[in-house]
């Protein structure tokens, strides 16, 4: 017996013109370990966190990631509930950003501030984040691999689910978030 949640982000219909072209929205469960959804995560003793899983009726908490002027409509699912988490909460991510002949690379989400850098191998400099919150600069082009810890913004929501659906136990649910980019009519 297993629930999936599906996300699907999907922005307004005039977000494909100018003010839609720098705009980010995306959405993801929370599967830190310290996370919303903490009680349903196996923590290594490493400290690393595995996936979430859900049983039928559990609340599978999801973050939403948007970048600057960007807004969006109330979540929808295709069954259960979903509801809002509160305000805007910190979360800290750690990735790998290529840079591969030049001096631009692209975080997930965007950054409220980037707390370290490490470069694996060739060292481009330090890297500084464009107005759009997910483009980071090095000093210098070149090949190279920064693994970047930063800080973002995100926006909890929960989706609580049916103890079954239609007869089943073992089921997906779909959330769909509309996001209207600046300038959209």
């Amino acid at each position: 017996m297993a629930v999936t949640a599906n996300i699907t982000v999907s922005f307004g219909a005039g977000s494909a013109g100018g003010g839609g072209a720098n705009a980010h929205l995306s959405a993801e469960i929370d599967g830190r370990a310290d996370g919303l959804n903490k009680d349903h995560i196996e923590v290594s003793a490493d400290g690393s966190a595995g996936s979430p899983s859900f049983a039928p009726g559990d609340t599978a908490h999801f973050l939403i990631f948007k970048s600057s002027g960007v807004t969006f409509d109330t979540p929808v699912s295709s069954a259960g509930s979903i509801s809002s988490g509160g305000g805007a909460v910190s979360v800290t991510k750690t990735e790998d950003v290529s840079f591969a002949g030049t001096n631009k690379g692209s975080l997930q989400v965007p950054t409220t501030g980037i707390t370290e850098t490490k470069w694996l191998g060739n060292k481009l400099g330090s890297l500084t984040v464009g107005a759009d919150g997910t483009e980071v600069t090095a000093s210098s082009k070149g090949v190279g691999v920064a693994r970047v810890t930063y800080t973002c913004s995100a926006e909890p929501y929960g989706l609580t689910s049916p103890a079954t659906l239609d007869g089943e136990t073992d089921f997906s649910i779909l959330v769909y978030i509309l996001g209207h980019a600046p300038g959209d009519a």
